[in-house]
């Protein structure tokens, strides 16, 4: 909303500093009447215009060294489940009154214009009401008992019934009002109130009201002009009436406050050249303006492997991991061993022949199987190397001292397993009917975790999210195997030549599978 707020002001002052350079002192007057009106249309409007610009984004590869490498015992959660990314819950921020201060103060002042606004209309029309009137030509003349300068309001001209029925009324006067009457010039003006009660904001719309209502004051003079060729008599005659009453300000008034550069502009002419060039430079400037206040955004275009990761979620809502799970399940992981020295060139060069091996197979990188030999010697070099040279390293390894932390199930999570239409259950490792969940109570279990599937693990199943749970005593009896022999980890990174896998992921794992050896 700033943003609209801030184009929209300094496209309406862009706008208007080319009327006062181009066009101001031009006599084209029913042009400048059409680009005034147009220019605070044009300003309200370009900022929702919005461009879109297609980009193909370049996902940072964010190495595994940024996570192995952090600090001593960094924390991985739920390493086991990262083909499918669990989403932490967002805590309410507080409330922040301002906005609400602002928007108040905005809707007050707003309706006390408005209210202004609806106050001198009201009055118009009891005038009308209440006075005499006359038929004139095409207009109504109002005549009013009190004495105040001519002035118009749409198909009605206002004054005063003594001057009118002694004759006092000028001709020039009266064809003067009937222009503005003819023109609909009061129309441009209820136009532009509107607009400047409800931006009141934007200081330069009170400049476009002084501009609109002093071009309808040029154009009714040009109409007066066109058929009296008298203008000195026509320039007295404004000079009589400058010190008379004036009527509201939403009305086309004879005297106008402006009566000087009335009279310069009487006397003053454009040649046809001259007008073509100021018109056709309103072009550019216009377009510039729509250039540099329309609203710019970007549309990321996702790669092939992202698209699954863009679509919406069918329910429209994204899945809270701990509203529908207890706690996540955490690891703690130590650095793994290195040396200062680092290891030799050749046992460099072995270890890269043996990874791109692998590296050059031509099946899914979960087929992949280490051979025993080489894994003993992958795990041998890379124990050797520097922490540098393993930052280098597009095969990185891991290993785990630490179990699984507790992260029981809460009562109501445990009731929304239930339903085989969104989960799939696995109980100790082992993939359960939902009903065998009726034979336990959420306190059975020691560890929960949920994880959304993926389209392709999603073939043939009608749930959308896998959740793994853990007995007390399998959990238990897990923990006790992890920390009497713990288990050693392959970080395979960089095998998909560049491509990464899990770009859904926002997290440290975005390009890392785990398999397990």
């Amino acid at each position: 909303m700033i943003n609209y707020l801030v184009n929209f002001t300094l496209c309406s002052a862009l706008l208007l500093a080319a009327y006062h350079m181009l066009l101001k002192n031009k006599t084209t007057y029913v042009f400048n009447r059409f680009y005034l009106l147009l220019a605070v249309t044009f300003s309200l409007t370009v900022p929702f215009i919005v461009i879109t610009r297609t980009i193909i984004p370049v996902e940072p590869i964010n190495s595994v060294q940024e996570l192995t490498q952090s600090k001593p015992g960094y924390i991985i959660q739920n390493p086991g489940s990262l083909a499918a990314p669990v989403y932490a819950t967002r805590h309410q921020p507080a409330i922040d009154y301002i906005p609400y201060i602002i928007t108040g103060l905005y809707i007050i002042i707003t309706l006390l214009l408005l209210y202004r606004f609806a106050k001198n209309l009201n009055t118009i029309r009891r005038s009308v009401l209440n006075s005499e009137s006359v038929g004139y030509k095409t207009a109504r003349l109002i005549l009013m008992n009190e004495k105040l300068t001519p002035h118009t309001f749409l198909n009605s001209i206002f004054i005063n019934k003594e001057e009118y029925n002694s004759h006092k009324v000028e001709a020039d006067v009266l064809e003067h009002e009937l222009t503005h009457a003819r023109q609909r010039h009061s129309a441009d003006v209820i136009f532009i109130e509107l607009v400047q009660a409800i931006c009141w904001f934007n200081p330069f719309i009170m400049f476009y009201r002084k501009a609109i209502q002093l071009n309808h004051e040029f154009i009714a003079d040009a109409a007066v002009l066109k058929g009296n060729s008298d203008i000195q008599h026509y320039q007295y005659l404004l000079l009589g009436n400058i010190n008379n009453i004036k009527s509201l300000s939403i009305t086309s008034q004879f005297n106008y406050s402006v009566t000087k550069k009335r009279l310069i502009m009487m006397s003053k002419t454009t040649s046809a050249t001259a007008a073509m060039l100021a018109r056709l430079a309103i072009i550019p400037v216009m377009t510039i303006a729509f250039i540099l206040f329309c609203t710019k955004t970007e549309a990321q275009r996702q790669p092939a492997a992202n698209k699954e990761a863009a679509k919406p979620k069918a329910a429209g809502k994204v899945p809270i991991a701990n509203k529908a799970q207890g706690k996540v399940p955490t690891v703690i992981v130590p650095d793994y061993p290195s040396t200062k020295e680092g290891a030799s060139e050749e046992a460099l060069k072995k270890y890269a022949a043996i990874v791109d091996k692998y590296n050059n197979l031509k099946v899914h990188f979960t087929k992949r199987k280490v051979a025993p030999g080489d894994y003993d010697s992958l795990v041998t070099i890379y124990k050797q190397m520097s922490r540098e040279q393993q930052r280098k390293q597009i095969l990185k390894f891991i290993y785990y001292k630490q179990p699984f932390l507790a992260s029981p199930p809460k009562q109501k999570d445990y009731e929304l397993w239930k339903n085989a239409d969104m989960y799939g259950v696995w109980i100790n490792e082992k993939h359960v009917d939902n009903a065998e969940l009726d034979k336990y109570k959420a306190s059975d279990f020691k560890m929960s975790f949920v994880s959304r599937l993926l389209k392709a693990a999603r073939v043939n199943k009608k749930y959308m999210y896998q959740v793994d749970l853990m007995t007390v005593d399998y959990f238990d009896k897990l923990n006790k195997e992890t920390m009497e022999n713990p288990p050693i980890t392959i970080i395979q990174y960089g095998f998909m030549k560049g491509k990464s896998l899990f770009l859904n992921h926002k997290t440290p794992y975005d390009i890392i599978s785990y398999v397990k050896c």
